[in-house]
């Protein structure tokens, strides 16, 4: 869900990111990390690259280790699954808007709460915004910051992280399976579940067996994108001062979409991977197959359900909210379905079959994806931090 990816993990990887990588001497340079969080719009001008689901922010060093402290206390003692009636559960955060959705939308939303609410993650029907299952984290000291959707409406790919500091914080992945009702039916470790890095974007295959994943490496200032299938990863590397975001996955897993663009430059472009090339340099492996204005900022992009089509978006003058769709195929972009402006929008990332545009506190969209017409949808999670639908 682009989007796509706020509060104690934002806040904290402020905390961690400003000690370790400028306070301390002697450590490497490191890339810049993007500070654009769901919280506020990217200032005028600015080339920061929003994280699809971890929707950071910075903050000062004593406010953020504040909600560290209150947020581990929160978390000291971490259950698994829970239904709505379970006697340790508590009430989801109120919710003054009415739930909308079309009936070709997905019945139900993984939707994540700030960290240190009582309901960390839960899971929302979208026809009636009624809670139907709650998940809180399924390891000790650990917090939700991802969540995608995957083909089938009732399962979803989440990642959990560590809420301790540390250069190689490593990311744990889990499955998802719900009921036809939305009840949690399972939730268990991914075919290979620890990544040995803490990811910044994550994306799934529509049959859930792929995982691919964009993480800052331990030690040094490029990142690495990571291909997880049957238990195996393969990975490429991405060398600095280019940096990945928005990754999406085709429907088979086959081919890798992501945005690529330097720090600080403004110029973002995607590329696109195939995810059976051998391990290396991900620029040499992959093909630029579309690139933003050089005006544009807040880029997003997403495969569209079919795989036959893609969608991008990103911001221009006084947050003017761009968005395009278009067919592609191996050889590239084939032809344009539509391009408009939006009333409102920040993220961009799939809702099944539609397209979803999504400002945070603002307003949510269900755009089609061959018209881009877009119907408004009033949903219970429009202030989450985190959804994947």
């Amino acid at each position: 869900m682009t989007g796509l990816e706020d509060g104690l993990r934002g806040a904290y990887r402020a905390v961690t990111d400003t000690v370790r990588e400028e306070d301390l001497p002697g450590l490497y340079e490191r890339r810049a990390r993007s500070t654009l969080g769901f919280t506020g719009r990217p200032p005028l001008g600015s080339t920061v690259r929003p994280r699809r689901r971890w929707f950071g922010m910075v903050a000062p060093l004593a406010a953020a280790a504040a909600v560290v402290v209150a947020i581990g206390v929160a978390v000291a003692v971490p259950k698994l699954v829970r239904s709505p009636g379970g006697s340790a559960t508590s009430a989801a955060p109120a919710a003054s808007a009415a739930p909308a959705a079309p009936v070709s939308a997905p019945p139900f939303v993984v939707v994540l709460n700030q960290p240190d609410s009582r309901v960390p993650l839960e899971v929302v029907s979208a026809a009636t915004g009624r809670t139907t299952a709650k998940v809180l984290e399924p390891r000790k000291d650990t917090v939700w910051v991802d969540a995608e959707a995957t083909g089938s409406p009732t399962t979803f790919v989440l990642a959990a992280g560590l809420l301790r500091g540390g250069l190689c914080n490593p990311t744990y992945l889990y499955m998802l399976t719900l009921s036809a009702s939305g009840a949690a039916a399972s939730l268990r470790p991914f075919t290979d579940p620890v990544v040995p890095a803490e990811i910044v974007s994550l994306a799934a295959s529509a049959d859930g067996r792929t995982v691919a994943f964009a993480a800052d490496q331990c030690r040094g200032p490029n990142q690495e994108i990571g291909i997880i299938r049957s238990g195996r990863v393969k990975t490429w590397q991405e060398i600095y001062p280019l940096t990945v975001n928005s990754l999406s996955l085709s429907a088979d897993g086959s081919v890798l979409g992501y945005v690529e663009g330097p720090i600080g430059y403004g110029h973002d472009w995607v590329r696109m991977l195939d995810t059976s090339s051998a391990p290396g340099n991900a620029t040499a492996a992959s093909k630029m197959v579309y690139t933003y204005p050089t005006d544009g900022r807040a880029t997003f992009f997403t495969f569209g359900a079919d795989s036959a089509t893609l969608y991008v978006s990103w911001l221009t003058g006084q947050d003017t909210f761009h968005l395009a769709g278009y067919r592609v195929g191996r050889g590239g972009l084939q032809g344009r379905l539509f391009s408009r402006i939006m009333p409102d929008g920040l993220s961009l990332s799939r809702a099944g079959s539609q397209v979803l545009v999504w400002d945070p506190s603002v307003a949510a969209y269900l755009v089609d994806p061959v018209t881009g017409k877009a119907t408004r949808v009033r949903p219970r999670w429009l202030n989450a931090w985190g959804i994947a639908w």
